[in-house]
């Protein structure tokens, strides 16, 4: 059955410059025989020749317990997802940085649905990304099917709340807004998460169309019409709920590579102009001291 979601989603193909394959070859020595795919995102596939910007990656694994050799940096992978990793390659005078994160492929089909709560996966990966080096075809329509899952739900999470008509700018500009607003992250406008959107203008209007049928003459699509309060309330809930999951998670990343808390805290200041120092007590225990570090980096202005 043609599914024409799917193929938009199949087609967000690149060939990696040798520097990000030299870089996944080292994350598969790290993870021997467990990594069954990647998936390239973030601000570095939009710039991916300029060795400045740093790579993300999500890399899905079979087994958390296998890849981190350790019950508790499973147990800490399984129930405050992802673990991230930093990793980094100098190749003549050009320095790569990378930083990654690990999931299984399970957890990720799942959270790529309505059966989380949440929009860290769903939300996240209804932007574009690419597949890499998929172990093999079965496993790469499973990484498609579940960006697909992510799209969809993504739309519907959001479209009901700028219906009966809006452009693919203001029905996927609001539900990044909603998903932003949900974690600890500098981004505070419809308006900005619209801009975001429009730099892949024609991406989403494809996908637009595929879930809504064509737009009218002015651009806008006709969209289903339910309860937005209900849905507003929903969203409601994920923020009191995300928030302090986003402190877990920057602490949690902060713990498992090393520069995590820099890395962190240079990310908050580029995007908000926020500069905090954290003192050599937070650095030495960064997930005790998150709750205080969100906390002050909150009253100074880095999240909206």
């Amino acid at each position: 059955m043609n599914d024409p979601v799917l193929d938009i989603i199949r087609d967000e193909k690149l060939e990696p410059p040798a520097r990000v394959s030299a870089i996944m070859d080292m994350i598969e020595a790290r993870h021997p025989d467990r990594v069954l795919a990647f998936v390239y995102y973030g601000s570095s596939l939009r710039e991916i020749d300029n060795p400045e910007k740093m790579l993300d990656f999500y890399v899905f694994v079979d087994d958390y317990r296998k890849t981190h050799g350790s019950r508790v940096r499973a147990w800490l992978n399984r129930h405050i997802p992802p673990a991230v990793f930093y990793i980094e390659r100098e190749d003549g005078g050009v320095l790569t940085t990378c930083k990654y994160s690990i999931m299984t492929l399970d957890e990720f089909e799942r959270r790529s649905t309505k059966r989380a709560f949440h929009s860290q996966v769903w939300g996240r990966f209804s932007q574009p990304c690419v597949l890499l080096r998929a172990r093999d075809a079965a496993i790469a329509e499973r990484v498609y099917a579940a960006r697909a899952d992510a799209v969809r739900y993504m739309a519907s999470q959001s479209a009901p709340l700028v219906a009966p008509l809006a452009s693919s700018a203001e029905i996927w500009g609001r539900g990044f807004y909603e998903s932003y607003r949900t974690e600890l992250r500098p981004e505070s406008s419809v308006s900005r998460a619209q801009e975001i959107v429009e730099r892949f203008s024609d991406r989403y209007d494809a996908i637009t169309t595929a879930l809504y049928g064509p737009p009218n003459e002015h651009g806008d699509y006709t969209l289903p019409v339910c309860n937005p309060r209900a849905l507003e309330r929903t969203w409601f809930w994920r923020r009191v709920r995300g928030k302090p999951r986003s402190i877990l998670r920057i602490a949690h990343g902060a713990l498992t590579f090393d520069g995590g808390l820099d890395y962190a805290l240079r990310k908050l200041k580029n995007h908000s102009g926020v500069d905090y120092e954290p003192t050599p007590f937070q650095r030495k225990y960064p997930l005790l001291c998150a709750p205080v570090m969100g906390w002050k980096l909150w009253r100074m202005g880095a999240f909206r």
